[in-house]
């Protein structure tokens, strides 16, 4: 069966992948079409995204501006607010970065310092392996802290210099 009359919309500018996040070229088309004076859902279907998409991204990319006027001896200051490509990609690389389940070592202090110790051999001048160190931090500390299950977590640990 083929079709005479394809009925899927393309976009103008630029086929944007469905549920993908902005790309910076995008987010610079925003901002020049949007100069331009074009409406949100102009703008969404030229990239081929929800015109919602598109005021997520002009909030979140929007800057207050100051512009400062000299008049008889007076300074006053006026401000707007526009839209900046640069903003926008900065505050969605930092969104981005705290995004994403946090590591297990950050809510298990205790137990890195314990591991450090018993490691190092500051502990009982005994120096014990990363296995050994697992099962040592389970008989000492009985208080419910986060203690890792596999030996394979603390060899990471130890290569990203979580642990000494």
């Amino acid at each position: 069966m083929t079709h005479l009359n394809d009925t899927m919309s393309t976009s103008l500018l630029t086929t944007h992948k469905k549920n993908a996040h902005l790309t910076k070229e995008e987010r610079v088309m925003i901002a020049t079409l949007k100069s331009q004076g074009l409406s949100n859902r102009t703008i969404g279907r030229q990239l081929g995204v929800n015109h919602q998409t598109i005021n997520n991204e002009l909030n979140r990319g929007t800057v207050r501006q100051l512009r400062r006027q000299k008049s008889n001896g007076k300074i006053y200051e006026y401000s707007y607010y526009i839209y900046s490509y640069e903003a926008g990609q900065a505050t969605y690389l930092e969104h981005h970065r705290h995004s994403g389940r946090r590591r297990l070592y950050y809510s298990s202090k205790q137990f890195l310092r314990l591991a450090d110790q018993l490691m190092l051999g500051e502990f009982d001048d005994h120096h014990y392996s990363p296995q050994a160190v697992i099962y040592k931090a389970r008989d000492l500390m009985n208080d419910g802290t986060l203690i890792p299950k596999s030996v394979v977590t603390l060899y990471q640990w130890i290569n990203e210099g979580v642990l000494r």
